[in-house]
């Protein structure tokens, strides 16, 4: 079998531990900002759910000292880099990490401070399954930060084909605020990554598949994965480099009394004094 037909996205991150540790189109002063934005006392738990490489746990403990926290993931490839770098760091003894599949993952009924998933929404079964996997998490008082995709502009042709998806995978951002308030959850910040980043996070995934490539010597295994990362490239820049976006969204979860107060209303207009 081609090299080419084993190669798949989990393959093409693990190749980023070095340069762009972060999954998702983000800059590490993003990363800063959001995980900024929870004040986590001492003895706090952090969870992330799908954490790939470990880069947003491993900083949320550095800037958080006292928390400990616990990564999930399906990738062991991606795990163990994550614990390679919890050693590196300083931090192997407050990390727990476990090679699952978020979907069973079993807490143990154990809730966190802080809940993170980035990206993760389409093996979580949408947007909205996603909140409510997710909710049981969030200890009170805690905080879920959601990554989600979303359309810029109505998705060509092309890009639904680079992408293997259907356009209603993702919904604007404005639609991405509709379900995340339906589901129950009040947003309390946001961040949406800049082209710039987009293009970071796009470029290190062509440039470290290149690094591969041309490093090989048998001549098919360097053709396979050559014409992958050429695909892979055509596929951003032709495809959806400008129609998807992505949105960090710090959500805290509001309790079914108060879901009526926090409503979205189309048309803005302020509510009335009882």
């Amino acid at each position: 079998m081609s090299i080419y037909r084993t190669i798949d996205n989990e393959t093409v991150w693990n190749l980023l531990d070095a340069e762009h540790p972060v999954i998702d189109p983000l800059a590490p002063e993003s990363v800063d900002r959001l995980l900024g934005q929870v004040a986590l006392p001492p003895g706090a738990r952090v969870i992330d759910i799908g954490c790939g490489l470990g880069a947003l746990l491993l900083r949320a403990l550095e800037l958080h000292p006292g928390t400990t926290g616990v990564g999930v993931d399906i990738s062991a490839a991606h795990v163990e880099k994550a614990g390679e770098q919890a050693r590196k760091r300083g931090l192997a003894d407050r990390l727990d990490t476990h090679v699952a599949d978020a979907n069973t993952f079993d807490t143990g009924g154990e809730t966190y401070d802080l809940v993170m998933c980035m990206g993760l929404s389409a093996a979580l079964g949408g947007l909205r399954a996603t909140l409510d996997h997710l909710r049981p998490l969030v200890a009170p008082g805690g905080h879920l930060l959601l990554g989600e995709a979303f359309w810029t502009r109505p998705p060509s042709p092309g890009a639904l084909a680079a992408l293997d998806i259907d356009s209603d995978t993702h919904s604007d951002l404005d639609g991405l605020f509709d379900a995340v308030i339906d589901g129950g959850w009040a947003p309390v910040y946001a961040y949406e990554s800049t082209r710039r980043e987009w293009d970071d996070f796009g470029w290190a995934c062509v440039r470290a598949l290149a690094d591969w490539g041309m490093s090989e010597n048998d001549p098919a295994t360097r053709a396979g994965v050559l014409r992958f990362m050429a695909d892979y490239r055509d596929s951003w820049l032709q495809g959806y480099r400008d129609s998807m976006g992505f949105a960090s969204v710090l959500l805290r979860p509001v309790p079914a009394p108060l879901a009526a107060h926090t409503a979205r209303r189309r048309g803005f207009v302020p509510w009335a004094a009882d």
